[in-house]
């Protein structure tokens, strides 16, 4: 016997169907359950969630908007390689200091950051 997900859960599957198809969502309201992961971790997938669609931060810049100075980049980018729920928390939209599509560890890697800011009507970055 197949059990339909409960309803909240077929709404967010309705959004990540519809931003794949081409119409970006806004997933920042989209209630996560971040109780396994740290307070840090924690931070950095809610800010990465504010970043709406079609726009893009550095990996520095969002350190800024956590309170960090921008060495804590490379933290950042940590805790983003390990997203448990990319679409839902946007790792795409955040690239390199230059710019550059780097550091995504979906599958198709960077060549998949840069589809998914695309399909979003970003500026598609170069990648590296």
């Amino acid at each position: 016997m197949r059990v339909a997900p409960p309803a909240w859960v077929q709404d967010v599957m309705h959004l990540v169907a519809a931003h794949l198809g081409g119409a970006p969502q806004d997933f920042s309201k989209v209630p996560l359950d971040l109780e396994r992961v740290s307070p840090f971790y924690r931070a950095v997938y809610q800010a990465a969630q504010d970043i709406p669609p079609g726009q893009t931060v550095t990996y520095g810049e969002l350190a800024a908007r956590l309170g960090k100075s921008r060495a804590a980049a490379r933290a950042v980018g940590q805790a983003l390689a390990k997203n448990p729920i990319p679409i839902v928390v946007p790792c795409h939209r955040i690239l390199g200091a230059a710019g550059a599509a780097v550091g995504f560890s979906a599958p198709g890697g960077v060549q998949t950051k840069a589809r998914l800011l695309a399909l979003e009507g970003a500026r598609v970055p170069r990648v590296r």
